[in-house]
């Protein structure tokens, strides 16, 4: 396996690249031990470096020491992270601050399902991040846009905003969808991306999707090998 250039391997590296940057520029806006996250980072990058260039398969990349230290060390920094939110009472209030708690847990996410990804996919670009199956609960028009349409779906087990370009989005409708780096669009921080456009039939399941149409997959792909180019 060429870990060097696997898509698994460099969204994990751009996710801690990500933590990097929020702790660096003391984004986070509540009390918190940014030295103490700084140590895990650098730890973390060092790493990643044993990760990257271990030119392994892809289960034995997933049982490296240094992988299970990557993963172990940052479900320690998210551990912080709760429990400094939970203490303080802390709630985001500028479209900034949203959009830098959204990336925070995005990067998390990618870290927490990396070694599961290794060992369920090959090495499918599209497959690097999560693709999920949701159902659209609440729709409302972006002030000061003509095209755009914020959604709230669920998963099944939790609530993703998506804002969107696709016409005619209805509520109670199952759509394909990419967890992506967030953005902010028109002051509001979309989470997530539709993919595909069409929606998945009634009896799809929410949640993992493991089977998605090919339309969806392409523009998973599409989306990653963005992220890929940056980081090359």
């Amino acid at each position: 396996m060429d870990t060097a250039k696997d898509a698994r391997v460099i969204i994990l590296e751009d996710a801690i690249r990500r933590l990097n940057e929020i702790v660096n520029n003391r984004k986070m806006k509540f009390h918190i031990e940014y030295s103490k996250l700084g140590e895990i980072l650098q730890q973390a990058g060092s790493l990643i470096y044993e990760v990257k260039y271990s030119y392994l398969p892809s289960d034995q990349v997933a049982d490296l020491e240094a992988t299970k230290k990557i993963v172990s060390s940052l479900a320690g920094f998210r551990t912080t992270v709760d429990d400094a939110i939970k203490s303080t009472g802390y709630k985001a209030t500028t479209t900034k601050d949203v959009l830098t708690l959204a990336e925070i847990y995005y990067s998390f996410r990618i870290i927490a399902d990396f070694q599961r990804k290794l060992k369920s996919y090959d090495d499918e670009p599209g497959r690097a991040v999560d693709l999920l199956a949701v159902e659209i609960s609440q729709i409302q028009s972006v002030p000061e846009s003509k095209n755009l349409t914020e959604c709230r779906c669920t998963d099944g087990s939790r609530i993703w905003k998506i804002v969107t370009n696709l016409p005619n989005v209805k509520t109670d409708t199952k759509l394909a969808c990419a967890v992506l780096p967030p953005v902010e669009m028109m002051n509001i921080v979309s989470e997530a991306m539709f993919l595909g456009g069409e929606p998945l039939p009634e009896t799809t399941e929410l949640g993992p999707l493991e089977n998605p149409p090919d339309a969806a997959l392409d523009q998973a792909r599409a989306q990653v090998l963005q992220i890929m180019k940056r980081m090359i």
